[in-house]
C-alpha cells in the first residue's frame, strides 16, 4: 500500500521476518545463483528498511512512487527558517554537555515530527507542492539532528 503513515506497523518486525527468509547465510548450501539472489534480495530489504524507517527518506520515496520528483538539494529562501537553523547550530557549538545536546536534539525531533505530519496531510490531499515544501524543511531539521 502506498501510504506515508506507518504508525502501528511493526517495521522492525517485518524487516527481521524478511531477513530470516532471505539472509545469505541461510542459503550457504544452495547453488551460487541462489546465494547471489538471496544476497541481492537481502540488500533490498535492508535498503527498504532504511528508507521507510526515516520520515524524510520515506517522504521522498512515496512522492517518487507517485511520479513527483524531489530535488533534495533545493534550498529554502525562508529567512526565518534559515535564521532558526543558524541559531540552532550556534547552540550546538556552545553546548557544554551531553544534556544540552540531547535537549537540542529533542527539539529538532519535535520539529521534524511536525513537518512530517504536515507532509502526511499534504500528501493525503495530493497537494504535492506543499508536500515538497515540507520535505525541504524536514531536510534541514534532519541535517541538524545528524550533525
Amino acid at each position: 500500500e502506498k501510504k506515508y503513515d506507518i504508525e502501528g506497523i511493526d517495521l522492525e518486525g517485518k524487516y527481521k521476518d524478511w531477513q530470516k527468509k532471505l539472509h545469505p547465510d541461510l542459503v550457504h548450501s544452495k547453488s551460487q545463483k541462489e546465494r547471489d539472489f538471496a544476497a541481492e534480495q537481502s540488500a533490498r530489504v535492508i535498503d527498504a528498511y532504511r528508507t521507510l524507517g526515516k520520515p524524510l527518506s520515506r517522504a521522498i520515496y512515496i512522492l517518487k512512487l507517485n511520479g513527483v520528483e524531489v530535488d533534495e538539494e533545493q534550498t529554502i529562501s525562508d529567512p526565518e527558517l534559515l535564521a532558526e537553523i543558524m541559531e540552532i547550530r550556534e547552540e550546538v557549538e556552545e553546548a557544554t554537555n551531553s544534556e544540552a545536546l540531547n535537549h537540542i536534539r529533542s527539539q529538532m525531533q519535535k520539529k521534524l515530527q511536525n513537518w512530517s505530519n504536515a507532509f502526511a496531510n499534504a500528501f493525503k490531499k495530493r497537494e504535492f507542492e506543499e508536500a515538497k515544501n515540507a520535505i525541504r524543511r524536514m531536510t534541514y531539521y534532519t541535517r541538524v539532528i545528524e550533525e
